[in-house]
C-alpha cells in the first residue's frame, strides 16, 4: 500500500471520517469510530456481514484488512479511545446532494433504493451469522422500549410537557405495534436501519450502500421507513413511496400488514396538522419515530 500524500476530513458527525489520498493509488476512507457504540466485535461483525452483501453483488465498500488480519485498530485521539478502520473509497455523490426543489431528480432513485433495501432482506434467507456474531436489536425495545439504543426520548429535559406527553403517547402506540410483529425470520432480520439518501451513493444509475454502522437486526418494514425519512413534508413524498415500494415489491414481496405499519410510521407527514404537526421533533430521535408523531 502506498503511502498517504493527503488527509482530508469530510464528516465529523457520530464518527470521524476522513479521505486519504495516495500518490499511486486510488483514495482510502478511514473512519475514527465514535466511542462506546461499537465494540471491537460489533465492527469486526459488521465487516462479515458488509462482505456477504458485497459477495453476493451488492454494491457496498470493501473493508481493508490490518497487518495482523483483522480489520480495526485502537488509537488515542483528545484523550478518547477511538477504533478505527479503513475502506475502499466510492466514487459518486450522496442522492441527498442531488435534491432539487422539486424533488424529480430523486424520487427516480428511490425505486432502487426499494430493491437494495428487498435485496438485502433476500440475501438475509440464505445467509446465516456466524459462531460469535454480535449486532444491535432494533426490536421494540431497542426502538422504544424502556432503555431504548438512542436513549429516553421521551424524557428529555428539553421537552415542554405538550411535548413530552405526546412522545409518551406516540411511543406507546409505536411499542405496541411493533410488538405486534413477528421477530421471524419473515419479518426480522439484518438491515442496513440507516438506509437514507445520504448513505447511498450514486454514480449514473449505479447506487452503493454506505455506513453500516447501525446495521443490525430489524423489521423489514423499519429499513423502508428511514428511507422514506428525508421525504417527510416534501410535496414529492407520495411519489417517493410509491417508487420505493414498487422497487422492494419488484425484488420481494411486502405482506399487507408490513405496508400498513409503514403507514402508521411513514404517512401523511405534510399531511399533518394542528398541534401534532407544530411540535418539532428532537433531532436525535429515532426516524420511525418521527415519522410517527407526524403522522
Amino acid at each position: 500500500m502506498s503511502a498517504a500524500s493527503a488527509v482530508e476530513v469530510i464528516s465529523h458527525t457520530e464518527n470521524v471520517v476522513c479521505r486519504v489520498d495516495r500518490d499511486t493509488e486510488a483514495p482510502l476512507v478511514l473512519r475514527l469510530h465514535r466511542p462506546g457504540y461499537n465494540t471491537r466485535t460489533e465492527l469486526e461483525s459488521e465487516v462479515v456481514w458488509v462482505e456477504s452483501l458485497r459477495s453476493s453483488g451488492l454494491s457496498v465498500p470493501q473493508q481493508l484488512p490490518t497487518t495482523s488480519g483483522d480489520h480495526y485498530i485502537e488509537v488515542e485521539v483528545a484523550g478518547e479511545r477511538r477504533l478505527v478502520g479503513m475502506i475502499g473509497w466510492i466514487d459518486g455523490r450522496p442522492v441527498e446532494d442531488l435534491r432539487s426543489d422539486d424533488g424529480s431528480d430523486v424520487v427516480a432513485h428511490y425505486r432502487r433504493a426499494g430493491e437494495l433495501a428487498a435485496a438485502i432482506r433476500v440475501h438475509n434467507d440464505a445467509w446465516v451469522a456466524p459462531d460469535g456474531f454480535c449486532r444491535r436489536r432494533w426490536d421494540a425495545e431497542g426502538l422504544v422500549g424502556d432503555s431504548p439504543v438512542w436513549g429516553r426520548f421521551w424524557d428529555r429535559d428539553a421537552l415542554s410537557l405538550e411535548q413530552r406527553d405526546l412522545f409518551t403517547a406516540a411511543r406507546e402506540s409505536l411499542r405496541e405495534r411493533l410488538g405486534e410483529i413477528s421477530l421471524g425470520s419473515d419479518r426480522f432480520g439484518m438491515i442496513h436501519a440507516d438506509l437514507h439518501l445520504r448513505n447511498l451513493m450514486a454514480e449514473g444509475d449505479r447506487l452503493t450502500m454506505i455506513d453500516f454502522d447501525d446495521a443490525g437486526w430489524g423489521y423489514y418494514v423499519h429499513e423502508l421507513a428511514v428511507a422514506l425519512h428525508p421525504a417527510v413534508g416534501e410535496p414529492w413524498f407520495d411519489e417517493a413511496r410509491s417508487a420505493l415500494l414498487d422497487g422492494y415489491t419488484s425484488v420481494h414481496p411486502l405482506a399487507a400488514d408490513e405496508i400498513d405499519l409503514l403507514d402508521v410510521v411513514g404517512d401523511g407527514t405534510h399531511e399533518a396538522h394542528g398541534p401534532v404537526g407544530e411540535i418539532d421533533c428532537p433531532p436525535d430521535c429515532e426516524p420511525p419515530l418521527q415519522l410517527f408523531l407526524q403522522h
